[in-house]
């Protein structure tokens, strides 16, 4: 009986060696197939099958998988926790610092996740990740010209990240470095990678650069892409505007209004468009609906002023006027138009502070000085009035040798 009892004890203890050895191999086995569903983005089935691993084997890598996982389920605060118990295993490994430091960065703390990136990069300076993430953080941080610094570094180890491109080309237009970021987009569109935010992007950089051509040519194309962006069709709206296509800019603003009935940008730019057609009503009407949905929009104020100036009603310009005036009193073309819609109506006087103001601003606006002339003549203040005449004319305004031979004895004082 004693014999049997040891004979059975010590199959018992053999099969726990056995099973203790066979560990991590189930352990790896439970680990590969987590590690393929964390491959196909099946992240809850994939930490079932680590979390047996882990009970297995608590292996650093297991718990850095485990911390992928449970950030592909935006989980980062418990991604956080298992990458930690991965460091504390294993402090050398610069992949765990460097995923640490994404989640943090995800739940935007900032200081934790510079300290992680940097550590990761102290371990593994070969690291394009780790140099590309850096640049996502300073970038958010609205520090672009560090960002750049990591983005390049970043494509110089790697360069088949795009949106390692995509995100240098954003740092680089807050930088109004328009032509770099244009180079970069280049890069993401000759690829395999010409996606709507690309041409709408690269669009959007050749406007500011004054690119309309190239401009209509990529937002046209992001339109086709994607016909519910209204940003696309308004900056569409901003090219045909700026290259004299006045209906098909109206018809791109109509696109991004029935896309969204509440956007005043695209109802100003729709205004100003109308002017140019020399509709002033249907301006009115756009600048109308601008300032409803936006109180303090001080171009659709001036828009609506320049319309009723138009449409002759000079009295409701110069409120207009004035109200843009009181929203922004930097706005120059605000007093002059103000100006010259008071001395439309005869108020000489009262148009004059207007002319002075944007004349100390813009000492060589030939323009206003020849208005301001007609004024002072208007007071009957010749001298002054000639001399405002006169520097208009040597400014470049031609038009005003009429009025310098008519009043100012021309014949003699034009050169």
């Amino acid at each position: 009986m004693k014999k049997i009892v040891i004979i059975g004890i010590s199959i018992v203890v053999v099969v726990l060696i056995v099973l203790q050895l066979l560990r991590p191999k189930f352990a790896e086995n439970s680990y590969l197939k987590g590690k393929l569903l964390l491959d196909s983005t099946r992240y809850a089935e994939a930490i079932v099958k680590i979390d047996k691993a882990i009970w297995l084997n608590k292996s650093p890598i297991y718990f850095n998988a485990r911390g992928l996982a449970n950030a592909g389920l935006k989980n980062d605060s418990i991604a956080i926790n298992d990458y930690s118990k991965a460091i504390e295993i294993n402090a050398t490994v610069a992949e765990f610092y460097l995923n640490r430091g994404v989640s943090y960065r995800k739940l935007k703390k900032n200081e934790n996740s510079l300290q992680d990136i940097n550590k990761s990069i102290e371990l593994d300076s070969t690291n394009a990740k780790a140099y590309y993430n850096r640049g996502l953080l300073k970038a958010a941080q609205m520090q672009f010209d560090e960002a750049l610094l990591d983005y390049n570094k970043s494509i110089e180890l790697d360069g088949s990240n795009i949106e390692a491109f995509y995100n240098r080309g954003e740092s680089r237009s807050h930088l109004n470095d328009f032509m770099g970021a244009i180079s970069d987009y280049d890069k993401m569109i000759e690829g395999s990678n010409a996606t709507v935010e690309a041409y709408k992007k690269r669009g959007t950089f050749k406007l500011n650069i004054q690119d309309f051509i190239g401009a209509e040519l990529d937002l046209v194309k992001a339109s086709e892409m994607d016909k519910n962006d209204k940003e696309i069709f308004y900056n569409l709206g901003q090219v045909k505007f700026y290259l004299n296509k006045f209906d098909e800019a109206v018809d791109a603003l109509n696109k991004a209004i029935r896309i969204d009935n509440g956007y005043s940008i695209a109802y100003g730019l729709r205004g100003g468009t109308f002017i140019k057609k020399g509709d002033f009503r249907a301006a009115i009407k756009d600048f109308n609906k601008a300032i409803e949905l936006r109180g303090n929009y001080t171009k659709a104020f001036y828009g609506r002023g320049i319309a009723k100036a138009l449409s002759q009603d000079y009295k409701g310009s110069i409120a207009d006027f004035t109200t843009t005036i009181e929203l922004d009193k930097t706005f120059a073309q605000a007093y002059y138009n103000r100006a010259v819609s008071k001395a439309i109506q005869g108020n000489h006087k009262e148009a004059l502070p207007d002319y002075n103001f944007i004349i100390q601003k813009d000492p060589k606006y030939a323009e206003a000085y020849y208005n301001r002339g007609i004024s002072k003549i208007n007071l009957t203040d010749n001298k002054g009035g000639c001399e405002d005449l006169k520097k208009a004319y040597d400014l470049g305004y031609k038009q005003a040798e009429p009025m310098l031979k008519m009043y100012c004895g021309g014949n003699t004082i034009i050169k």
